[in-house]
């Protein structure tokens, strides 16, 4: 008698609709995936900018003026990073004077914080917010500033 020995496995073309579908999925996943950390660190910046206002709004309370820094600066006044640290961090943080007219104004006046994105992949390298609530971004490197400016959406939804 011959007895017949049934093979097992998959076949060559199995295989290869297999890893199409995969190759298909991730070509629209990965995409989608990337959009999402982006719109998480902007999300990050924007918290860091409004918490670094609230310590500046209590130093102008106290003080009757505001601080200005450096980006990645840290003192006992001012936190200046979005994250836990500046090495986990999504943006660095800096507070500069307001200008108006290309005059810096006092500190007893106005400070401009600006995040600058630490990826540099995102189209939006920059999100600021002065003490005026006025706030701004830069996209593809045009900056846009409030009132005078529309801001995109993307930035400060």
């Amino acid at each position: 008698m011959h007895r017949s020995k049934k093979e097992t496995g998959f076949t060559l073309i199995e295989l290869m609709i297999t890893v199409a579908i995969v190759g298909i999925l991730a070509a629209v996943g990965y995409p989608a995936f990337t959009d999402q950390i982006r719109k998480g660190r902007r999300a990050e910046c924007r918290s860091g900018l409004m918490q670094s206002m609230q310590q500046q709004e209590r130093y102008f309370s106290q003080f009757n003026q505001y601080v200005t820094f450096a980006d990645g600066a840290t003192t006992a006044k001012t936190k200046a990073f979005s994250g836990d640290s500046l090495a986990k961090s999504a943006c660095s943080i800096a507070a500069v004077q307001c200008t108006s007219g290309g005059t810096n104004l006092p500190l007893n006046q106005c400070v401009d914080l600006q995040a600058t994105v630490r990826s540099g992949s995102d189209p939006v390298s920059m999100l600021s917010v002065n003490s005026n609530g006025d706030k701004g971004c830069t996209v593809d490197g045009s900056t846009k500033k409030a009132p005078s400016d529309t801001i995109p959406e993307k930035c400060w939804p």
